[in-house]
């Protein structure tokens, strides 16, 4: 047999061991693909469970999943059966997960991405954005709780599931750094903690003697409310992202969260999240030294005194709703700076080395009108009128207005008097809360827009207003009986080319500023307007507010059920 009739004979052996046929004669084409695109499939199943069971398929797929290097791990929802039932279960899921995960490694196949879900709520998870929104728990009613059954019958249920809950984490982060896991993603939904106290109780998860990771590089740990008590030894030396949700630390824990997510332990570490953090003692102070940090969020961390951050490469810092009393930011690079603290306002910050001088994107929260008492309101408009002022460099600015329900003629204006012009900030987007009444919100736009002369972008968004929510579907009052807000030759907007309203209903007050816009303005060259979906009059509304814009001088219209859009 010369060469070539053994090359040929050798290539249909081949084809014959990658196209087996099953009874009947029918190929079987999945079986007969290349170990590489069937461990890519096998990587795309939702639960390693089901991954297991592919191995009675066939013998072509006994096996292969110990091969896959993403292991997903879902459990199913239980939050039934009673605490002793659900830790029974919890025992079962967690000895099958870390039996799979030994079996990985006696087979010498890395783990390059480990996810586990534990849930008992019946509420999805998202292990790709660490900027996913976290579920918010309801308020809870303390009338309620004292004298539901159902409350006391839950926390009974979770003093027995919290101890299996923490031994289960603990032992799933530690066969995760043992493993060498490249990403690695942790969620325990648990049932919500009614009694107001944080669940972990005497229980905590401990992480101290564990082995540093040296391949981890993003890790993502969400734990229900369960107690952490920060490590002070474990080192993350190749971590890059780093995403620590609905976690109580243990009292203390502050510096040493500080020092965790510091270069001091994470040298790589480029991004940072940290949300529903809830910290035992009242006067701590976490300060956080990173030296290749480039982006930062941190919403709902409770509770610490004073926030000190250190970060020379820091470009994203975004903060929301956190209990710090003084904030002491060094961030020279920073570019997109977002801040609000609606509830707990700042009584002191401090910019050093540098400054915001190279910020380009702001975000914060500003009240027009308050009354003479309002020291809260005062002290949140103080704080952001600072940073307006601190950031010199600034193009983009996003606003959320907040007034009372109810406009009175003592209110104090707090933008006219204390917002400086700001004539270098080209592009704006206000956001109106809810907290207006659905026609009083113009007075504090109004205010805010005499305070840019070179916009050349304007976005307004109004929301469901809490008076227009009860009346929505019904015939709504689209007559204005007040002062038009929209009358002072303050405001200019010379320079503007796009303008675009969403949530509108076709209230003279809306009409009146998109007059007052077009008055001003001899550039835009595009109006773009979406009615609120729910007004069931927004189509005779659009004829007018079409009309106005054509006779403006808009040479095209676009329309659709809901949207007008018009451009010259």
């Amino acid at each position: 047999m010369d060469s070539t009739a053994a090359a040929d004979e050798a290539r249909a052996a081949k084809r014959a061991r990658l196209t087996p046929y099953a009874a009947g004669g029918d190929a079987d084409l999945i079986s007969g693909l290349d170990d590489d695109v069937l461990l890519r499939v096998l990587g795309l199943v939702p639960d390693a469970s089901d991954a297991v069971r592919t191995g009675a398929l066939s013998r072509r797929w006994r096996g292969l999943w110990a091969r896959v290097p993403a292991l997903r791990f879902a459990s199913p929802v239980s939050s039934c059966g009673g605490g002793a039932a659900q830790r029974a279960a919890l025992v079962r899921y967690a000895a099958f997960v870390n039996g799979v995960l030994a079996r990985r490694s006696r087979s010498g196949c890395a783990i390059e991405s480990l996810s586990i879900v534990y849930n008992t709520t019946g509420s999805k998870s998202d292990e790709h954005s660490l900027e996913q929104q976290p579920i918010m728990p309801a308020p809870v009613n303390p009338a309620t709780v004292l004298t539901c059954p159902t409350v006391r019958e839950t926390e009974r249920e979770m003093q027995q599931l919290m101890p299996a809950c923490v031994d289960a984490a603990q032992g799933w982060i530690r066969n995760a750094f043992r493993y060498g896991v490249k990403s690695f993603f942790l969620d325990l939904r648990l049932p919500p903690n009614f009694s107001g106290e944080h669940s972990g109780g005497g229980h905590e998860i401990l992480l101290d003697g564990l082995p540093s990771p040296v391949t981890l590089e993003t890790m993502r740990v969400a734990l229900g409310d369960a107690r952490l008590r920060v490590p002070s030894t474990v080192k993350f030396a190749s971590l890059v992202a780093l995403s620590l949700e609905r976690i109580e630390i243990a009292a203390g824990g502050a510096h040493l969260l500080g020092r965790l997510v510091s270069s001091a332990s994470c040298p790589c570490l480029q991004k940072l999240c940290m949300r529903m953090i809830y910290l035992r003692a009242f006067d701590e102070e976490m300060r956080l030294e990173a030296d290749v940090l480039s982006e930062l969020w941190m919403e709902d961390v409770h509770v610490v005194r004073s926030l000190k951050l250190r970060t020379p490469s820091l470009r994203v810092f975004h903060i929301y709703k956190c209990s710090q009393e003084m904030l002491t930011i060094s961030a020279p690079r920073l570019e997109e700076l977002a801040i609000s603290f609606q509830l707990y306002p700042l009584r002191w910050v401090e910019v050093v080395n540098g400054g915001l001088s190279f910020v380009r994107s702001l975000k914060i929260c500003l009240w027009s009108h308050c009354s003479c008492v309002s020291c809260h309101r005062d002290a949140e408009n103080d704080t952001n009128i600072l940073l307006l002022k601190k950031c010199s460099s600034l193009t983009c600015l996003d606003v959320t207005l907040y007034g009372g329900l109810e406009a009175f003629e003592e209110d104090e204006d707090m933008i006219k008097s204390r917002v400086p012009q700001l004539p270098h900030i080209t592009s704006l987007t206000v956001n109106v809360s809810n907290w207006f009444e659905r026609h009083d919100f113009g007075a504090g736009i109004a205010s805010l827009l005499t305070r840019f002369r070179n916009l050349r972008h304007l976005i307004v968004h109004l929301p469901i207003f809490l008076s227009l929510d009860y009346n929505l579907r019904e015939g709504l009052d689209l007559l204005c009986d007040h002062q038009d807000h929209w009358e002072s030759n303050e405001i200019s907007m010379a320079y503007l080319q796009e303008l675009e309203l969403t949530g509108f209903t076709g209230t003279e007050c809306e009409l009146w500023f998109i007059k007052a816009i077009l008055t001003s303005t001899k550039s835009v060259s595009r109006v773009a307007i979406s009615f609120n979906k729910d007004c069931c009059q927004h189509q005779d509304k659009m004829d007018a507010f079409e009309q106005m814009l054509l006779g403006g001088g808009m040479q095209t219209s676009y329309r659709d059920t809901h949207r007008l859009t018009c451009l010259k």
